[in-house]
């Protein structure tokens, strides 16, 4: 079968939007599922393709309009590997990958093909090369937060990809180095408030998968730094992952159990940001996080590690604070003021909700995004035509 799509410009553009799973509680996912949806409430054919996610099993809310297609196969388990020794068994697993996200490109013939996430984009692209020319690639994380095989991979493969798409500004040089048609699309959220709720109770929320690079192993120990000072705060956490039981057993050790409550993954998340006063985000490393997005346009104050990208384009001195990286007391430290000073947490709050308006436009993002997406369409009608 052909790997090159066809256009013609009496039709809609058809675009695929490639995942390696849709059945997880993850802002790749969910930011998959909510562009889709938009794209085709602009008109477009969209297409949402993943290893092993039928329509069925995909977390998010996705519009009848959109088709959902899965190769069939399942991702390989991470237990896998050691088995054949970790190198080796990675790339195995990563050519599983790729093949079969290689079929669900074959089988749907798009105008356009968008990958989330570098590993995706390399396990596809670098034996599939033919999709490279009708190919947009947005890796979803900083440029370095990946290892150097990535690294190599993603040099030898974007320079040719029709497209990148850059989460952030500081991260825009890095990725234009690579390829010039490189612009920045910044993530935003689909949840907003006129007005932010201020609730008065000491109540933090954090949101996110149960992973190393979200932090929530620092954010337990800066919370037992908090409780001190605050005895009748409480701490809400709202994931899942791999890491659940490990982090549950280290809350105890510390003596949290009390003060902490951990929630699923929810459609009521909305609810649970306005009955926060404060929002905390303690990753290693992001992209442009969806979480702290969604705090900001719902007005909740928040705090957040200064990692490589990410909390410093969205959060301002006026909407909350941002500490130097993994400082745990620094990060214990902004809480506890915050949660003290209520009215200092008003001010912040409707800073925040006017900063996603004007900066975070959700309009905005759909906006560019089909507009991208259609420049490659376009390109490759040029392309075909005799």
């Amino acid at each position: 079968m052909s790997t090159t799509a066809t256009t013609t410009p009496d039709r809609p553009t058809h675009v695929l939007l490639l995942c390696e799973s849709l059945a997880l509680a993850g802002g790749v996912e969910r930011f998959v599922c909510e562009i889709g949806n938009a794209l085709a409430a602009r008109g477009m054919r969209v297409t949402l393709g993943s290893v092993d996610t039928p329509r069925e099993r995909v977390v998010y809310a996705v519009d009848a309009g959109v088709r959902v297609a899965s190769s069939g196969a399942r991702l390989p388990e991470e237990g896998a590997w050691t088995r054949l020794g970790r190198s080796l068994g990675i790339l195995r697993a990563r050519w599983r990958v790729g093949r079969a996200l290689g079929r669900v490109i074959d089988a749907e013939q798009a105008d356009v093909i968008v990958f989330n996430g570098l590993v995706a984009a390399c396990s596809v692209l670098a034996w599939k090369r033919g999709a490279r020319a009708r190919s947009i690639c947005c890796d979803h994380n900083h440029f370095t937060a990946r290892s150097r095989l990535w690294q190599r991979l993603r040099a030898a493969i974007y320079p040719q990809v029709a497209a990148i798409v850059s989460l952030t500004e500081a991260d825009r040089p890095k990725f234009a180095a690579l390829n010039p048609h490189t612009q920045v699309i910044a993530n935003t959220s689909s949840l907003h408030a006129d007005a932010p709720a201020l609730p008065a109770e000491p109540r933090v929320l954090a949101v996110g998968r149960f992973q190393a690079q979200k932090g929530f192993d620092l954010l337990l120990r800066a919370w037992r730094e908090v409780v001190r000072e605050v005895p009748e705060a409480r701490l809400r956490i709202v994931g899942e992952g791999p890491l659940a039981g490990e982090l549950a057993r280290l809350s105890a050790e510390l003596g949290l159990t009390a003060s902490v409550e951990w929630v699923a993954p929810t459609d009521r998340i909305e609810a649970l940001y306005r009955e926060a006063a404060v929002f905390v985000l303690a990753s290693r490393y992001e992209g442009m996080p969806l979480a702290l997005l969604e705090a900001q346009a719902l007005g909740v104050p928040a705090v957040a590690f200064d990692c490589p990208t990410g909390p410093r384009e969205i959060v301002s001195e006026e909407t909350g604070i941002v500490v130097p990286a993994e400082d745990v007391s620094a990060l214990a430290d902004a809480v506890v003021r915050l949660l003290g000073d209520p009215p200092l947490r008003a001010r912040m709050a409707s800073a925040a909700i006017a900063r996603s308006s004007a900066v975070f436009s959700r309009e905005r993002q759909v906006d560019a995004w089909a507009d991208v997406i259609r420049e490659v369409a376009s390109l490759q009608r040029a392309a075909a035509a005799p």
